[in-house]
């Protein structure tokens, strides 16, 4: 009688974990610590969460997708490996990336020229619009870089 181990795709445990590991830092982020020196690091952490459990969500999304389909899944890596497509994204990664350093390395200077302390929601809230001026600037590169070649 042949019992063949399946082993669980890589693809799984990663999706699962980060989701998991995601939720578990949402949830820390959102108890209310009465330590000072935790505070300020909660909003941080809860963002962090998200992230994880959106990036995990999306990767079990895309594992199920493609265990249905086969065929979709044949075809994203065929799509992924087209010349052209590849060099869109790197092009559009690298405009982002300028953006994104470029967003940072001011508000370091800013920073640096105030004399006074800001509040690190005001801190918080300045950096995740860098995140996400940086992935705004990706997608319109690679939109725009698509309909020109």
């Amino acid at each position: 009688m042949k019992n063949p181990k399946t082993n669980p795709n890589p693809e799984l445990i990663k999706g699962g974990i980060t989701l998991g590991s995601g939720i578990l830092l949402f949830v820390i982020g959102g108890i209310n610590f009465y330590s000072s020196t935790w505070q300020p690091f909660l909003h941080l952490v809860e963002g962090i969460g998200l992230f994880l459990a959106v990036v995990g969500g999306w990767n079990l999304i895309q594992y199920f997708r493609y265990t249905r389909n086969p065929e979709a899944l044949h075809k994203a890596r065929v799509e992924s490996m087209d010349e052209r497509k590849l060099w869109i994204q790197y092009r559009s990664g690298n405009n982002a990336f300028k953006i994104g350093i470029s967003l940072t390395y001011l508000f370091l200077l800013m920073v640096g020229a105030t004399e006074n302390s800001l509040s690190t929601d005001l801190i918080w809230w300045i950096l995740a619009g860098i995140v996400v001026i940086t992935g705004t600037v990706y997608v319109i590169c690679l939109v725009r870089y698509e309909s020109i070649y």
